[in-house]
């Protein structure tokens, strides 16, 4: 699971949209509202303002169980950009503690996990610049 939390936020960091949307479960949902297609939409058009990007994490815990996971990473965002792009590292680096990632098994394969929810109680339900 720290494998796969890591090539999901590498893929957001390459801004491989593609790639972003099979890692989410179909039945994705957040705090901010979102679903499968609105959280995709809405980072490809923050992450859009970055000229370039670097997602670091580090993995804090992994709690496992036979269907579902939980990963808690601390997350920083390095970049150059416009103001979103500011905006974006300015919410996420002042964060303290870890996001967490929330995992579903999505069929009897290993590899198989979708990513079902993301969660950090300090960060704004409050939508800006479409992010």
């Amino acid at each position: 699971m720290r494998l796969h939390t890591s090539h999901f936020l590498k893929s957001v960091e390459r801004r491989n949209w593609n790639s972003v949307q099979n890692f989410l479960a179909d039945d994705y949902t957040d705090r901010w509202d979102h679903k499968k297609e609105s959280a995709v939409a809405d980072a490809r058009e923050a992450f859009r303002q970055f000229m370039f990007v670097t997602i670091e994490n580090r993995i804090d815990a992994c709690e496992m169980g036979d269907d579902q996971a939980s990963v808690r990473a601390v997350i920083k965002i390095s970049g150059n950009g416009g103001p979103v792009a500011q905006l974006v590292m300015e919410r996420v680096n002042t964060l303290s503690g870890p996001f967490t990632f929330d995992w579903r098994k999505a069929s009897w394969k290993p590899w198989d996990w979708r990513l079902t929810r993301v969660d950090h109680p300090q960060l704004s339900t409050e939508r800006f610049g479409g992010f």
